[in-house]
């Protein structure tokens, strides 16, 4: 028996040393992952940038016939004021109200019921002016279709001075936004485009 044991166990000596010596078949690589999708992303954009660019609205553009530069016979006279600046007054026809006075961008000029003209007195102040921006002596005044005696000026509340026709004193309004609007005539029943001579235009 133990000449018999011997061998069998040298055999299977022999045959675990042979499995140890080979080497183990390197696992399969795992396939490469696909990259991720590229993501786009635009800008975000800012607030408050709504311009007309951006949102495809067009800008209004100026009325037709209404003068955005002085032409034809300017005469003009300077004030006591200080600086170069110029301050320009016009006349535009509408087939609505007829003439009536625009500023040297072609911009409608109003005048107020509640204010007085002799004296002349302006009573849109504060958040009034902000809304209705009056018009501001400078130190030449310019105009074509005027008569000299009806352009003046004023001392406002806050010590400013503003600009008169036929001593009502003028303003514009914000919400018009291009040459020949005429957006404020109307406006809660005393706000009118001023005529050359200081009446409020239409009204005749």
């Amino acid at each position: 028996m133990k000449r018999t044991a011997l061998p069998i166990s040298l055999a299977m000596t022999a045959v675990l040393l042979a499995a140890c010596s080979q080497d183990p078949e390197p696992a399969a690589a795992p396939p490469p992952s696909a990259p991720a999708p590229a993501t786009t992303s635009s800008a975000p954009t800012p607030t408050g940038a709504n311009s007309a660019a951006a949102t495809g609205a067009t800008a209004p553009s100026a009325a037709s016939g209404v003068p955005t530069t002085p032409t034809g016979d300017v005469q003009s006279y300077t004030t006591d004021l200080g600086g170069n600046d110029t301050v320009t007054f016009q006349v535009a026809q509408s087939a609505e109200i007829g003439g009536y006075v625009v500023d040297g961008e072609g911009f409608t000029l109003y005048r107020f019921n509640p204010d007085t003209p002799d004296p002349s007195r302006s009573t849109c102040n504060d958040g009034c002016a902000v809304a209705w921006p009056p018009v501001l002596g400078k130190h030449q005044v310019q105009y074509v279709g005027l008569q000299r005696k009806n352009i003046d000026s004023l001392h406002r509340k806050d010590g400013s001075v503003q600009m008169s026709i036929g001593k009502w004193p003028v303003y514009r309004f914000a919400q018009d936004t291009a040459p020949g609007q005429i957006n404020g005539q109307g406006v809660d029943g005393n706000w009118f485009a001023v005529a050359p001579d200081g009446s409020r235009a239409g009204a005749h």
